[in-house]
């Protein structure tokens, strides 16, 4: 990852089980909470968030997340190596860190609520459920489990479109090369 970090950022991580994606954005994490030369306005924890697939992943890189702070903030690594990896982008010393890692746990039971790791499916409800009014629907509106009928639905209207708008078309094209990847697919 770059160390110059641009605000608003998405960063997709796409690699295979096992590759240490996890850790990889635990540490990210920790650095979005404890590097001092992002200079956020407000605790930050509220302006980050991390989408994962499933819910085993969630707790997973949940757990993560606090199993870093706290050896951070207790001085407690299993090795040099583990201290150096995980220290190595936070962009403070050891002490600093320290510190930076045990007002972040506090800010964690403080405020558990703004520790955004959730699954896409959670993050688009609470989207949905969040707008209910302006999508006009009432507040305790449910999501259709039975949803392959309207993917249909929804796809003839997009082939159509596509077939009336070259824009259109160029979006699907691209969505579907990115399908064809992230399902390691060579065609179609």
């Amino acid at each position: 990852m770059n160390n110059e970090t641009q605000f608003p950022e998405v960063i997709v991580v796409e690699a295979s089980a096992g590759s240490g994606k996890t850790f990889a954005l635990a540490k990210r994490y920790l650095d979005l909470v404890i590097n001092p030369r992002l200079k956020t306005t407000s605790f930050p924890l509220r302006n980050i968030l991390a989408i994962t697939f499933t819910n085993k992943a969630t707790i997973e890189m949940k757990e993560r997340i606090l199993e870093f702070l706290k050896r951070i903030a207790l001085d407690e690594f299993e090795n040099k190596e583990q201290e150096k990896e995980i220290l190595s982008s936070l962009g403070v010393d050891k002490k600093s860190a320290q510190g930076l890692a045990a007002k972040t746990m506090e800010g964690l039971i403080d405020n558990y609520t703004y520790f955004q790791v959730k699954t896409i499916d959670s993050f688009i409800n609470a989207i949905l459920m969040g707008s209910a009014l302006n999508i006009d629907r009432s507040a305790h509106f449910t999501i259709k489990h039975d949803y392959s009928k309207y993917l249909a639905y929804c796809l003839d209207n997009v082939i159509d479109l596509a077939a009336q708008d070259k824009n259109v078309l160029l979006l699907l094209e691209d969505f579907l090369m990115h399908y064809l990847f992230v399902e390691n697919k060579s065609s179609w």
